[in-house]
């Protein structure tokens, strides 16, 4: 015997309704893990900015300690001359004083025209 159609729409109603709870369930604890995880993210993102923060910090204090050297790159290498000279004006140091140093650090390079050379390329 078929129950009446009153009963059948009941039933479909009753299935549809614990279905759209389970989704619900299932849907919270999605969304629960998902924050969760972003929260942990956060937390390591705020951790790696920290530690980024503190590697620059310490590079621009050994920086202003210790300019460049001869040790910084090959002897006699035009390049590392070019990025040493680099440094040394970024730094603010005077022509005098940065012809000194590369002079020391690269023998036989033309420390004036290194620094002409790399201050007309940067800008300074």
């Amino acid at each position: 015997m078929n129950s009446p159609p009153s009963a059948d729409a009941d039933q479909s109603r009753s299935e549809a309704l614990a279905r759209i709870d389970e989704v619900e369930r299932a849907l919270e604890r999605l969304a629960a893990a998902v924050r969760a995880q972003a929260a942990e993210l956060q937390g390591e993102l705020a951790e790696a900015r920290l530690s980024v923060i503190a590697l620059h910090s310490h590079a621009v204090a050994a920086a202003l300690v210790e300019p460049p050297s001869a040790d910084d790159a090959p002897q006699g290498s035009a390049e590392g001359a070019r990025l040493v000279a680099l440094d040394l004006i970024g730094r603010g140091m005077s022509a005098d004083e940065s012809k000194d140093r590369l002079r020391e650090a690269f023998p036989g390079i033309d420390a004036d025209r290194v620094l002409r050379d790399v201050g007309a390329t940067s800008g300074h």
